[in-house]
């Protein structure tokens, strides 16, 4: 089976956060967000990249983008979790808040794990905090957005501490699969997704090899560079087409593409529709709602 890819629900989506309660299993996906989740009932069996983790209380899983995942339950059991996603917006802004998410999450080693078994003392501090976090998600009290960034990034130092800590253990050198040449092309990449970008003109701006940056994007990201820019374009793309009254032939040209035939043709290969045909079915559902 194809894995499926989910996308940012719309240009407002920060982060959310709910409790999962899972029976059956998840078939392999992706996303353009990044996901957490913390089990803390139930067991099961997720694949990351195809990597098996067994799943049990005190299973803390990061999901990047575009990774695939999926999770096998145990039959008679179920899973209950905390799932945590936060948009990508959130790993590339500039403020303080996207610089801390930047370094806290850019030293994982992509190639290594992202899920690991916590102990019982960091389980039931994570445990406390993304409840807290649940619950503040759940109110509109005054400094909401604050408060949550707060205790989010909070949450993700109590998990680079006890990821640093199992690696002092292990006596392995903390490391990044995801080398600072390959993270500022990628960033390059999600800024200027609209421009006229190529493995050629990257390779000339960052003095690397075509080569190398295309399976940089590969390892990291777990997708191809073109794919990347695609799914970019195309998502821009449906959130033009959904809020703007921009005509297709504009849109094309705001997100990126040279030719009109070009869009439509990449963009019904993804949406199974011509931009057109999804503009309508958006505003008919907007209408029966």
């Amino acid at each position: 089976m194809l894995p499926l890819y989910l996308t940012e629900k719309d240009n407002n989506f920060s982060f959310e956060i709910s409790i999962h309660d899972i029976k059956n299993d998840v078939y392999p996906h992706g996303h353009s967000f990044l996901e957490l989740h913390y089990v803390f009932e139930g067991q099961g069996i997720e694949k990351i990249n195809g990597i098996e983790h067994i799943m049990k209380p005190g299973t803390f899983a990061v999901i990047f983008p575009y990774q695939i995942h999926e999770m096998h339950i145990i039959k008679g059991s179920e899973v209950h979790l905390y799932n945590l996603c936060l948009s990508a917006k959130t790993l590339f802004d500039q403020d303080e808040y996207g610089l801390v998410m930047n370094k806290l999450l850019f030293d994982i080693d992509l190639n290594a794990r992202t899920i690991y078994d916590m102990d019982e003392d960091t389980s039931e501090k994570v445990f406390t905090l993304l409840s807290e976090i649940h619950a503040e998600f759940k109110e509109d009290e005054i400094w909401r957005n604050f408060m949550l960034k707060a205790k989010i990034v909070e949450l993700f130092i109590l998990f680079d501490r006890y990821r640093r800590s199992l690696v002092a253990k292990e006596n392995n050198s903390l490391r990044t699969t995801m080398g600072n040449d390959t993270w500022s092309i990628i960033h390059y990449v999600y800024k200027n997704w609209n421009t006229n970008i190529t493995l050629k003109s990257l390779s000339q701006l960052f003095y690397l090899s075509e080569p190398y940056i295309s399976t940089s994007f590969k390892q990291c990201l777990g997708i191809s560079f073109h794919a990347f820019l695609r799914d970019l374009r195309i998502e821009n793309a449906c959130s033009l087409l959904t809020s703007s009254k921009m005509s297709i032939t504009d849109i094309t040209y705001e997100v990126g593409y040279l030719s009109y035939s070009t869009f439509v043709r990449v963009f019904h290969a993804r949406k199974g529709v011509s931009p057109a045909m999804y503009r309508q079915i958006i505003k008919d559902n907007a209408v029966k709602t």
